[in-house]
């Protein structure tokens, strides 16, 4: 006895319908926005102007001195 709802994956019908990379894409960049939200909900009590100070600062390999 065969299950009839097995079939192709989804990834395969997203290929067949050319939209493939697309969806990944999206699904990426999805991922990465919660990933970054998630990181300020839990980074709050450091304000938004000193991360980008920090950031900006380890680019440039210096300390940040305030």
């Amino acid at each position: 006895m065969t299950n009839k709802h097995i079939g192709s994956s989804f990834d395969d019908f997203l290929e067949e319908e050319g939209i493939l990379a697309e969806t990944n894409a999206v699904a990426i960049k999805r991922v990465v926005a919660w990933q970054i939200q998630q990181k300020n909900v839990t980074d709050s009590s450091q304000p938004v102007r000193h991360a980008k100070k920090s950031l900006r600062t380890e680019k440039l390999n210096t300390d940040v001195q305030e």
